[in-house]
């Protein structure tokens, strides 16, 4: 039992711990390194079971727990072969579906999206001042309480299915770490990035939803392996015939493991590689970036058509703060057409035949969404 753990509580990982156990003390499967954020506190060895969890986190009756055991048991040997073998899923075969569907439960499932979700049912109550009469619909804020209620997580947690068959198209490889540092992971692992948005500057809503172009994803999967899930059309990693392209600088590496820190709500965990000296200076070198996931609401007013005078017309932007590192990666680079690519809209941000522009508020993955509303 956790020291907060009540009698009669179950304790729930949302970092499942055949995950953890990847990054094990000296591949003990028993014990994970852990530093809390919050109270600068390093621990070279503390017991998996204890580590990135909450009581009951996933409701009382068990059934969303279950569902999670089931899928954890269907995923595990997946991503065990790949760190054994160093081979991935084959392009849009049922693993790799699965493999994808892992990652969107994983960023799905964790407190901090919870936590945005309340973060901006309790701020747009005192916002709607600011709002025009019927600019927001009546549900919005019950729909977003009732997405942090067990039943709501359950079934944002099966819409990842939907999502999975709609990122497919992006190309993955594994990243193997040459280097004498290690990878780490935190609380919050599966790390979303846009290095295209970002060099663009681009304004309009998140850098890192699920549809857009130039979407990264970044899963450390060991001290040595990371899966890395790209948009091709925007970058290249390694060559075309590499799938585990080798990086041994020491500075791309220190870059991926800086947002885990940024990513993180409390902590980071890592295996016996990681001295104390290098996760403190991870962590203040972090200290100069902004933190990602923090929630804002903005009310814009728009220009009202001639036609009609009595028409009020708003943009609501609810968001979240993104990372902005000027990620660079060794290996990693833009292809030479995706400086033709056109961004002038909204729209122009999504990548060809996507469907999740419908998708993104259905399971509020809220990063920054403009809805027009008139």
């Amino acid at each position: 039992m956790t020291p907060r753990q009540k009698k009669g509580s179950k304790n729930h990982h949302f970092v499942p711990q055949f995950f953890q156990r990847f990054f094990s003390y000296e591949n003990n499967r028993k014990t994970i390194g852990m530093y809390n954020i919050r109270h600068n506190q390093f621990r070279i060895q503390v017991p998996i079971p204890s580590q990135l969890s909450s009581p009951n986190f996933y409701g009382r009756d068990g059934e969303l727990e279950d569902w999670l055991s089931k899928h954890e048991t269907d995923c595990a040997p997946l991503f065990r072969e790949m760190l054994e073998t160093e081979k991935l899923p084959i392009f849009q075969s049922s693993d790799h579906f699965k493999m994808m569907q892992f990652m969107i439960i994983l960023d799905l499932r964790n407190p901090v999206h919870f936590k945005i979700l309340n973060y901006f049912a309790q701020k747009l109550r005192n916002t709607k001042s600011k709002i025009s009469e019927g600019n927001v619909s009546p549900d919005m804020i019950p729909s977003l309480e009732k997405e942090q209620t067990d039943q709501g997580k359950m079934s944002s947690l099966q819409s990842a299915g939907l999502i999975a068959k709609d990122v497919m198209d992006l190309k993955y490889k594994l990243i193997k770490n040459t280097s004498a540092s290690p990878f780490i992971i935190s609380d919050n692992p599966l790390v979303m990035y846009n290095q295209f948005l970002e060099k663009r500057k681009w304004k309009f809503c998140s850098q890192r939803d699920y549809g857009f172009k130039g979407i990264q994803f970044f899963l450390p999967l060991n001290d040595s392996h990371m899966l890395a899930v790209y948009d091709s059309d925007i970058y290249k990693l390694g060559n075309k015939k590499q799938l585990v392209v080798k990086i041994d600088d020491k500075s791309s590496i220190d870059q991926l493991n800086i947002l885990q820190f940024l990513n993180s709500e409390t902590t980071v965990n890592f295996n016996h590689r990681a001295s104390e000296h290098y996760i403190r200076m991870l962590h203040e070198k972090s200290k100069k970036y902004k933190k990602a996931n923090d929630g804002f609401i903005s009310v814009h007013a728009l220009k009202p058509p001639k036609v009609n005078d009595n028409f009020t017309a708003q943009l609501i932007e609810m968001g979240v703060s993104d990372l902005n590192i000027k990620l660079s990666v060794q290996k990693l680079n833009f292809i030479s057409k995706s400086c033709a690519v056109r961004m002038r809209t909204i729209e122009d941000q999504y990548r060809k035949n996507t469907k999740l522009k419908g998708n993104t508020l259905q399971v509020f993955r809220l990063t920054p969404i403009i809805d027009n509303i008139q």
